[in-house]
């Protein structure tokens, strides 16, 4: 049988907590959701497993990006982040991105991707 719950903090889901979200719960509150799993290395014995829900970006919250950017790269990320997060993950994302400041470049860029930014594009003169 399908597990129909997303994990955000694997000690309280084993301990029966309120850590799992039901996934038809979410889809029906936000539309398309997606999980983004992260592992962040802040030296070399140390791995921490982080995990967010995030809405489908909608191409207004693009657009706000887009021209917040100029004024600042990370703060334009950060505030599509906050955009697109939902609600049950804002505090826990707004306290990792105090801890983990870089965060933000990679968490953002898997969100840009939804809406096509490709790390691969070729061009080719014919």
């Amino acid at each position: 049988m399908e597990d129909k719950s997303i994990k955000t903090n694997e000690a309280e889901v084993k301990k029966g907590g309120s850590g799992a979200l039901n996934t038809e719960e979410l889809k029906t509150k936000h539309g398309k959701v997606y999980q983004l799993d992260l592992t962040l290395t802040p030296d070399d014995d140390t791995e921490i497993e982080v995990s967010y829900i995030f809405k489908k970006p909608t191409t207004a919250s693009y657009d706000r990006y887009v021209k917040t950017a100029a004024n600042g790269m990370t703060k334009a990320l950060k505030t599509f982040m906050f955009d697109n997060i939902i609600p049950e993950h804002r505090d826990r994302l707004e306290a990792d991105l105090e801890e983990y400041p870089a965060l933000t470049l990679s968490a953002g860029e898997k969100l840009l991707s939804m809406l096509g930014l490709s790390k691969t594009a070729n061009l080719m003169k014919l």
